[in-house]
């Protein structure tokens, strides 16, 4: 296969809380492919953008909605675009059996991944109103129009969840976040119906703040219990109250408890962190990760860490560095990296290679000064207090 395919357009869907539908996740969230609101799912997969792109990765071509992944690999770094295909590649010799057009003659999903609702208990700085409720609710109270929880419940998020109902008995991978995934309703319906069906040989993945594990009278954990595997990708970008200033809602004291309490009462459960790498943590993550070590939360020698660097918005990515700052914590993840595992120094070796080639940008630093000073007023922060090492970008 060329080294444009990705395997995900052929057996994956994924729709927003809004109902727009993305190649995956990581996609242009300016290219939309279709709105399940509007189309169903059959109609949207065959439609005119779905056909298109999947005619250009079996010639090799580069698909402007794919953008993220062809960043990473031109910097040398692992895509989402060549994990998926790792994970998914007994089914690559079916790509070749499509019509010349691009058209599937058999829609099988193997791969789910459906924003149920925009509702969350967080405003991670790294987020937005679009993907917490929370967010929208504050933006609101100050003169703005955000929508909120769209498709929370009712007739829409009911038909929603039939249109999906049927294409169950293919999926392979059940991927949920949010939103907060553990906060949905849906997400409990669906982990209740693939029980009730005996179907719970699939695999359950999420991207969690791991801030509740009971909702409404459900208990996640005795759900976990049922299923072969799931995994869980915790959003942990930094400690303490550093942690507490960029995921906004966090008690990193009850996270820690909830970890420790999966890894004692949900031995089917594979724990990872997911850390979103951005201008508020890239330069302590050495720090935190000794920390996760130190207080029993992953295993310094097992732990696999993801760490993705930050795309939206981008007024808090590398390119606000200075250069003496740039070059001082690249040295430090240099001088750090050789005492963590090779997964872990796999993940900071990428980070490196996104700080090399970062430019500093005189206007998004503006914008990153504007954005931190705002919020931080509103939430009742201080940037400086802090982060006393990153001062200088905003004095």
């Amino acid at each position: 296969m060329s080294d444009t395919f990705c395997i995900l357009p052929w057996i994956h869907i994924y729709a927003n809380a809004d109902g727009s539908v993305l190649p995956c996740c990581i996609g242009d969230h300016h290219m939309h492919m279709g709105n399940v609101r509007d189309n169903t799912i059959e109609e949207i997969l065959n439609g005119s953008k779905y056909k298109e792109m999947r005619s250009k990765m079996l010639r090799g071509e580069r698909c402007k909605e794919c953008s993220a992944c062809y960043r990473n690999e031109d910097v040398g770094n692992t895509s989402f675009r060549q994990s998926m295909n790792q994970q998914f590649k007994n089914y690559i010799s079916d790509a070749k059996k499509i019509n010349s057009d691009g058209y599937l003659t058999d829609i099988k999903l193997r791969y789910l991944d459906v924003r149920w609702s925009n509702i969350c208990n967080f405003k991670c700085r790294s987020c937005s109103s679009t993907y917490s409720s929370t967010w929208a609710q504050e933006d609101n109270a100050h003169g703005k129009k955000k929508p909120i929880h769209i498709f929370a419940g009712g007739d829409d998020n009911d038909k929603l969840y039939e249109q999906f109902k049927p294409y169950f008995k293919s999926i392979e991978t059940f991927y949920f976040a949010g939103g907060e995934p553990l906060l949905t309703d849906k997400h409990y319906e669906i982990l209740e119906y693939l029980i009730s069906i005996n179907r719970t040989n699939v695999d359950i993945d999420y991207n969690t703040n791991l801030s509740n594990l009971k909702y409404k009278n459900k208990s996640v954990l005795k759900l976990w219990k049922n299923f072969r595997r799931v995994g869980i990708g915790a959003s942990l970008d930094s400690w303490g109250e550093r942690a507490e200033y960029i995921r906004e809602g966090t008690d990193w004291s009850v996270i820690e408890s909830n970890i420790k309490q999966i890894k004692k009462d949900c031995h089917n459960v594979e724990m990872h962190s997911s850390s979103v790498i951005s201008v508020f943590n890239v330069s302590t993550i050495p720090e935190f990760l000794d920390s996760l070590y130190d207080n029993n939360l992953f295993d310094k020698q097992t732990h696999r860490p993801q760490f993705y660097n930050i795309i939206h918005p981008h007024f808090y990515s590398f390119n606000v560095l200075p250069s003496d700052l740039k070059d001082k914590t690249i040295d430090k993840l240099l001088s750090n990296k050789e005492k963590y595992n090779k997964h872990v120094k796999h993940e900071i070796e990428k980070v490196i290679s996104q700080l090399k080639n970062s430019n500093y940008n005189v206007e998004l630093a503006k914008q990153f000064k504007d954005n931190t000073l705002y919020y931080d007023k509103i939430r009742n922060r201080n940037f400086v207090d802090t982060f006393p090492e990153l001062k200088e970008i905003i004095l």
